[in-house]
């Protein structure tokens, strides 16, 4: 064995603790602890010995000493800049990092992190018990990973301790609410009833939220595709939507994925409401948006849609089970377009899904190829009357 180099059981307070001592390439004295007896044996620790002298064969040298919080403010300052990263993503990136991952694991060093991956299994503990939903834990941990990986590349630690960690299951995943063929006719209907009903002032509301509803359900379109929609985007002609842009979080940009940059069609019904959406809408050039302000033509406060004219039109309509705007108008579409008998690579596509297994849950009906496809999940959601 090398001078300098030696295993070590020592009787901490806390218990003893197993420790490996050995020099780098550089000469360098390194200790390390591995962890408490048991696990932890003297022969699991001379196997541990040896991984870390074949490393200094190679060239291994002792990490810096540096904290995770250390650690991210140089992450976000070498590495995102030059991601080409979506503007919303590293929003995203710095949402979880300063509201979730920095003060839990802040403080700590990396090498500390990398020597106990048990804390990040109490991270996942502590945010499960905090109510966080298993997908927004994997977000997190996958956020974690980039950064623990980068950390391997930049020889601050030698392993990441992120790829041996369980992730939540998602095999739960959250119940559908889908509105039934006569929910959406009540729900039209409704529209109706509460524009005639509205104030000259409001009226252009409930007619602009009717509008976008329809087109949700006859298009599987997300809230941000539909509030960045533009008249240029728009082939009433041919009747197809050229999906390339979306409003999120104050600002345009482009589509979540590549999958997400996709061509639309239009069945009657929904292109009927379009059409119609351009003979009242006052701001019709190009790049004037679809389902504008009524008075402005700025995009809308969705939240704003959602609690002043949707649900309120779901209550109308005597639909009283659990709805989320806009993710079930979605939803509802997918699952009708699905349960019409349409092939899963036509819901997918039409979904803008990147992989078949998120479209999958939608494909509750035999999988028919047919032409007229967009036409035949309208006749199944809105009947074969086209909505007024």
């Amino acid at each position: 064995m090398p001078r300098g180099a030696a295993v070590v059981r020592y009787p901490g307070k806390r218990g003893a603790v197993w420790r490996i001592k050995y020099r780098d390439a550089a000469g360098k004295q390194v200790q390390e602890t591995l962890g408490p007896d048991p696990p932890w044996t003297e022969r699991k620790a001379q196997r541990e010995l040896g991984k870390r002298l074949a490393a200094v064969d190679q060239g291994f040298r002792k990490p810096e000493r540096t904290t995770f919080a250390g650690f991210t403010d140089r992450f976000e300052r070498d590495y995102l800049p030059g991601r080409n990263l979506k503007p919303t993503t590293a929003e995203n990136y710095g949402y979880i990092l300063r509201r979730h991952l920095l003060p839990f694991f802040g403080d700590l060093p990396l090498t500390e992190i990398e020597a106990r991956p048990e804390l990040i299994d109490a991270y996942v503990a502590f945010k499960s018990e905090a109510k966080l939903s298993p997908k927004t834990i994997q977000n997190h941990l996958l956020l974690l990973n980039v950064m623990l990986r980068r950390a391997v590349v930049w020889r601050l630690i030698r392993t990441n301790p992120v790829s041996s960690i369980d992730r939540p299951s998602l095999a739960a995943q959250p119940e559908m609410s889908v509105l039934t063929e006569a929910e959406i006719a009540r729900l039209a209907s409704a529209y109706d009833e509460l524009a005639d009903e509205a104030s000259k002032a409001e009226r252009p509301w409930w007619l602009l939220a009717k509008a976008i509803v329809l087109t949700a359900l006859g298009t599987a379109m997300r809230r941000g595709e539909l509030i960045g929609l533009r008249w240029n985007s728009v082939n009433l002609l041919e009747g197809k939507i050229d999906v390339r842009e979306a409003f999120v979080r104050g600002r345009f940009t482009s589509p979540k994925s590549r999958a997400s940059r996709r061509v639309v069609d239009l069945g009657p019904r929904t292109l009927s409401v379009l059409e119609e959406q351009w003979r009242r809408n006052p701001y019709r050039g190009d790049d004037d948006l679809v389902f504008g302000h009524p008075t402005k033509g700025t995009p809308v406060d969705t939240s704003k849609l959602a609690k002043h004219y949707l649900k309120p039109a779901l209550e109308r309509a005597g639909i009283e089970k659990p709805f989320r705007p806009f993710h079930d108008l979605r939803h509802t579409s997918l699952t009708h377009a699905a349960a019409a008998g349409n092939p899963q690579i036509y819901v997918q596509a039409r979904a803008g899904h990147s992989q078949g297994s998120i479209t999958e849950r939608y494909m509750h009906a035999a999988q028919v190829l047919f032409p007229g496809a967009a036409a035949k999940s309208e006749d199944r959601m809105f009947g074969r009357s086209a909505p007024s």
